[in-house]
């Protein structure tokens, strides 16, 4: 043979394969990225808490003039309900449920469109919310299939 790579028709140097039960859960064909959407949803639902209790708590903390709608008393109880019913579904999608899947991507676009609408009043924050938003959404989108039905 040539190239180089020495080339063994003797079953002695052929590889084998492992033993049954070598590897735990090797079976198991989950991902990981349902745990990465579960994780990021409760990063996500902490983010719009801590989001709506400064608005509504410490307002020169924002620039109400530039949210693109209503006032920062609004903005703070629409992100504080978005963020505690984000941190709920972030358990169930941790815990595998389908009526977490679909919460929790229902609850990324509000989390996506409360982000994107107060922008103007506190931008670094939001578009850090809506990273993490869009990143959930993404996770329980694409891997839908790992979920108990």
């Amino acid at each position: 043979m040539e190239a180089g790579a020495p080339f063994h028709q003797d079953p002695e140097h052929m590889t084998r394969s492992p033993r049954a039960g070598a590897v735990r859960g090797a079976g198991d064909y989950r991902s990981g990225w349902v745990a990465f959407a579960g994780a990021y949803l409760l990063v996500a639902g902490l983010m719009n808490l801590i989001w709506g209790i400064v608005a509504l708590s410490n307002k020169s903390a924002f620039v109400e003039d530039g949210l693109v709608w209503s006032t920062l008393d609004t903005w703070g109880w629409i992100a504080i309900v978005t963020g505690g019913l984000q941190g709920i579904a972030g358990l169930m999608v941790l815990a595998r449920r389908f009526a977490g899947q679909w919460l929790a991507g229902v609850l990324a676009v509000v989390g996506i469109f409360v982000s994107f609408f107060s922008i103007g009043a506190y931008p670094v924050w939001s578009v850090i919310a809506l990273v993490t938003n869009g990143l959930v959404l993404w996770a329980v989108t694409a891997h839908g299939d790992e979920f108990d039905d």
